[in-house]
């Protein structure tokens, strides 16, 4: 009843509003089962064969003034690309509340055309292509919020001074800027630059090359020189102090984490941070080197939970440990998505459980080498309890839709880590498996890849064919499940896998039966256990690959 009065609610809400443009937020929170009809915007936005998507972003310079009273912006961004064939018209996205002011191009006769959200960049068909084209495009307006969230937070710290973030996943960067939504035109360089009213302090991804100071207002310019994920991009303005931590990198190089908190906060974020470089060392030993150590590894006190922001990662201002009063995962997730999502990226959105299941499973890998196995047994068993097991985590491909109110959706992290956990077990060789891990930050470096590929990678690292057992976890709604027939009387349990999946035919599973520990082997034939005749099972699967028990009958 709660959950239809909340969305009741929300749909007057929308009524009153008269406006589409806030269908992204809400659209898929009706659906339980799954996302079963995508529109044709939706397609059109997310179509990576687009021929007028047909080009490589070579650098953003995005200039952007911040009016927290207003809770509006103006900006200014220059996109450099390079087209990968002839053709007379560009596709990009800006959302169609902000409006565009002025264009210039280096191609003389160019026409833009603000149509919904998509921007179109024309030319006469007849125009001779220079190597690289530039856009100029200056905007404002006011972005898009609902019920207080969007891609700008516009919210007052605990002084009741402006405190602004930024964050664009799940909503889309072009509800606060121009660019390519897509996630395989992730430009080589980035630059951004913020201007806030002078009692305000920003920081941003990458490292900060300089700050303009005028009467009333500041400037801070941030560089990213690696590539970039587009929903990455992002900056954070308010009252903020920096502290720095000391850590030597995997190959003995000094490093300095930084941590921008506020400043009334000082004491307790100063010793919350201590943890960072202990995860930084863990992850490197895991991963590899961290990847960005020449834009910055850096946190920021934000409006929100936290977020994955490259080099300039968000955390919230709960300054706590969760886990035993020994480490805060939130943190450990966030900074495992500089390797896992940040580094290698999905090519598409419906490759995002390489971000999200992967830094899921870093949070059990890492609290495994930290406290030990047991720890790594019981992150696993809370993600059993948290799955939802309704709509595939490898989903359609080729459309960009809204995910963040749809809890079903949210399996890309729990059940992609227990894929992980499944493919560990049947591997039965640590050294390799936490090897082709590492490998794969080299091979897939700075390399936006699809499921396809990782799964293909996977099997190349670890020397067998796991596709059938990957797919499965994959493209599924369930995971592969145990049909169970307790007869009480006779005293037997009677098991078998639904279906036939390689690999796992051959797996010995631990079944735990009221406590005492049980070895099965299923096939897809009944085999049968003799147990206590009358007598109640508690049956658990937590600590071995990932699947359900099918209840069939139970005879008393």
């Amino acid at each position: 009843m709660k959950n239809l009065l909340t969305k009741i609610i929300i749909l007057l809400f929308i009524a009153v509003q008269s406006s589409c443009y806030l269908k992204p937020f809400i659209k898929y929170s009706w659906n339980k089962d799954g996302f079963k009809k995508f529109s044709k915007k939706e397609k059109l936005a997310g179509n990576n064969e687009n021929p007028h998507r047909a080009y490589k972003i070579n650098r953003y310079d995005w200039k952007v003034e911040i009016f927290p009273k207003k809770q509006k912006i103006a900006g200014k961004m220059k996109i450099t690309f390079t087209p990968s064939i002839r053709q007379d018209t560009f596709m990009f996205d800006l959302q169609k509340r902000m409006k565009v002011e002025s264009f210039t191009c280096n191609m003389p006769d160019a026409i833009l055309k603000h149509q919904g959200d998509f921007l179109y960049v024309s030319f006469p068909s007849d125009r001779d292509f220079v190597s690289r084209i530039s856009l100029d495009i200056k905007y404002k307006g006011k972005p898009v919020k609902m019920m207080g969230e969007g891609p700008i937070q516009w919210k007052k710290d605990d002084k009741g001074r402006h405190w602004i973030s930024s964050i664009t996943e799940g909503v889309g960067p072009h509800f606060m800027m121009p660019c390519n939504i897509l996630l395989g035109t992730e430009p080589d360089t980035t630059s951004i630059s913020v201007t806030v009213p002078s009692n305000l302090t920003v920081t941003a991804n990458g490292q900060l090359t300089e700050v303009i100071e005028t009467k009333n207002k500041k400037t801070f310019k941030h560089l990213v020189t690696n590539p970039i994920n587009i929903y990455n991009i992002s900056f954070n303005a308010g009252h903020f102090i920096k502290l720095e931590k000391p850590y030597t990198d995997v190959n003995g190089i000094d490093r300095t984490i930084e941590c921008f908190v506020m400043d009334y906060r000082k004491e307790v974020a100063n010793e919350y941070y201590n943890q960072a470089p202990i995860i930084m060392k863990e992850f490197e030993q895991l991963f590899g080197v961290f990847p960005w150590w020449n834009d910055g590894c850096r946190f920021v006190e934000s409006t929100f939970a936290a977020m994955e922001h490259q080099s300039c990662i968000a955390m919230g201002d709960e300054y706590y440990k969760d886990w035993k009063d020994t480490i805060n995962t939130t943190l450990v997730h966030e900074l495992a998505h500089e390797w896992w999502g940040n580094n290698v990226t999905g090519k598409d959105y419906c490759d995002i459980w390489i971000h999200e299941g992967m830094a899921t499973y870093s949070e059990a890998l890492f609290l495994e080498k930290f406290l030990g196995k047991e720890d790594y047994y019981e992150r696993m068993s809370r993600m059993v309890r948290s799955t939802y097991n309704r709509i595939p985590i490898h989903k359609q491909c080729g459309v960009v839709y809204n995910s963040w109110t749809n809890g079903a959706d949210q399996d890309i992290y729990d059940k992609g880590a227990l894929m992980m956990n499944s493919l560990r077990v049947l591997v039965n060789d640590d050294e390799l498996f936490l090897s082709a891990l590492r490998q794969i930050q080299v091979d897939f470096s700075v390399q936006n890849v699809s499921s396809e590929e990782m799964v293909s990678k996977l099997n190349e690292l670890l020397l067998d064919d796991y596709s059938p057992m990957l797919n499965w976890y994959l493209d599924e709604a369930k995971p592969p499940q145990l049909e169970i027939k307790l007869d009480k009387r006779k005293g037997k349990l009677y098991y078998r896998w639904v279906k036939e999946i390689p690999l796992m035919m051959r797996q010995e599973l631990l079944l735990i039966m009221n406590e005492e520990e049980i070895s099965i082997n299923p096939t897809t034939e009944f085999q049968t256990i003799d147990v206590v005749s009358g007598q109640n099972l508690k049956l658990s699967i937590e600590r071995g690959i990932y699947y359900q028990l099918k209840i069939l009958e139970i005879i008393e």
